[in-house]
């Protein structure tokens, strides 16, 4: 996992505890500088998901088997995408959590 910051230091914030969150290397890295992106529903350009301060359930679901991120607001689908989070390696991988049964999460 890599030390992420919500609001980019290049954006002006800093290194506090309240924007800084665990993140894997790859939504890191798609995410970058990134603070907003557009919803694809409606073509609006919403802030992106932050942990630290927003529900993820309000936001997201898991598909029907589990695999996938579904984006149930204007900012889920807009990070959904600006992240890749069902990108061709991860949705592989949680196919083999389901099966093991450690995924999707319970709580």
């Amino acid at each position: 996992m890599h030390l992420e910051h919500i609001i980019p230091e290049a954006a002006g914030d800093g290194s506090t505890e309240e924007n800084l969150w665990l993140a894997c290397p790859l939504c890191n890295g798609y995410k970058g500088v990134q603070t907003h992106a557009v919803d694809p529903l409606t073509g609006v350009r919403m802030p992106l998901f932050n942990p630290r301060i927003q529900d993820w359930h309000e936001h997201f679901s898991w598909s029907a088997d589990g695999t996938e991120i579904i984006g149930k607001t204007p900012v889920g689908r807009a990070t959904v995408l600006a992240l890749h989070l069902n990108n061709p390696y991860v949705v592989p991988s949680r196919k083999i959590w389901v099966v093991a049964g450690w995924h999707p999460p319970k709580d």
